[in-house]
């Protein structure tokens, strides 16, 4: 018996774990470095976790991990490059829910979202957050929504991507408000518009939001998700509200392989992430952008995708969005 199978026995405890160390070293996996495609540009919030979890990966697995910035089209021409790559878990792509909400928003995709790639975990998740400039009268969301739903109210919301710009679609939808959507290409040049008082209300991240709370140009009013966050702890969720829509829309950060991956590397992957973000440190990492981890299992996370698709489609049909 060679040292990897005895390893692999003592690590796992189980006949199943001799199982998957077999398969692993039939592929031999890793042995190179892993390409970390960020369909998005460096230092957002996608990019920070990118980077956080690339450098503590490498130290679990033996191998760098490195991490190139692919922006553009809500992340559709990043995502492009690992469509095509060789499924041998070599290259990778980090991306959040518009990557799910592309096709429902998005003519002519270049791959398919579901045929052409294959889960292998979430990383983490972070809820979002309804905000509007300090300068405005409004305190709570539903003096907001009350005002807005006057014949003559002129608001406006404003939305940096396509998973944002569904998430105004639906406060509009399930509030019965009278507000237009004004969309930006990207989180800062949004929250300025917002705490300008251009655009009434914004959607984005608490990342992204966070410096102008701080500096008092914007508040929150509501965020989205199941809890509140202990970032904003007297900012009420959109389910106390009494719009429980609301209460799964979150970001995640989404790690995802080309169809065709071995399973076992998919579940090396997977089992190494849940161990990298539960460690104490890449928690605090997290912490910081109001995000928790997750890391579920390549079977859970690839039924949570259909289930999260059908939610974005039904949303979609609801409020008669076509893709252009």
């Amino acid at each position: 018996m060679t040292m990897h199978r005895v390893a692999c026995i003592v690590a796992g405890g189980a006949a199943l774990a001799l199982s998957t160390c077999n398969a692993l070293a039939q592929y031999d996996y890793p042995n190179q470095p892993i390409r970390l495609i960020v369909p998005y540009s460096a230092g957002g919030g996608t990019d920070t976790v990118a980077r956080k979890w690339g450098e503590r990966i490498s130290q679990r697995l033996g191998q760098n991990v490195i991490v190139e910035n692919r922006p553009g089209a809500n992340g559709i021409i990043g995502t492009r490059v690992v469509a095509t790559a060789k499924p041998d878990g070599y290259t990778l792509v980090l991306v959040v829910n518009s990557h799910l909400i592309n096709p429902l928003v998005q003519k002519d995709m270049p791959y398919d979202t579901f045929k052409d790639f294959v889960g292998v975990t979430m990383v983490a998740r972070s809820p979002l957050a309804f905000l509007v400039s300090s300068t405005l009268p409004f305190k709570t969301m539903n003096e907001f929504m009350d005002a807005s739903r006057k014949p003559n109210a002129r608001y406006s919301y404003g939305s940096s991507e396509n998973m944002t710009r569904l998430v105004g679609n639906m406060l509009d939808y399930y509030g019965k408000l009278n507000i237009v959507s004004v969309s930006y290409k990207g989180g800062a040049p949004l929250m300025t518009d917002v705490a300008g008082g251009i655009a009434t209300i914004g959607t984005t991240s608490i990342l992204t939001s966070k410096a102008f709370v701080d500096g008092g140009r914007a508040r929150p009013l509501a965020i989205t998700g199941s809890k509140r966050t202990p970032v904003w702890p007297d900012v009420p969720t959109m389910k106390e509200l009494g719009m429980p829509e609301f209460n799964e829309v979150y970001t995640s950060y989404s790690l995802f392989a080309p169809a065709g991956t071995p399973k076992p590397i998919l579940e090396k992957l997977q089992h190494e992430t849940k161990a990298v973000v539960f460690d104490s440190s890449m928690r605090s990492v997290l912490a910081e952008q109001a995000a928790e981890p997750v890391a579920d299992t390549v079977d859970e996370f690839n039924a949570a995708n259909e289930r999260a698709f059908k939610f974005w489609k039904s949303l979609a049909d609801a409020i008669d969005l076509k893709p252009i």
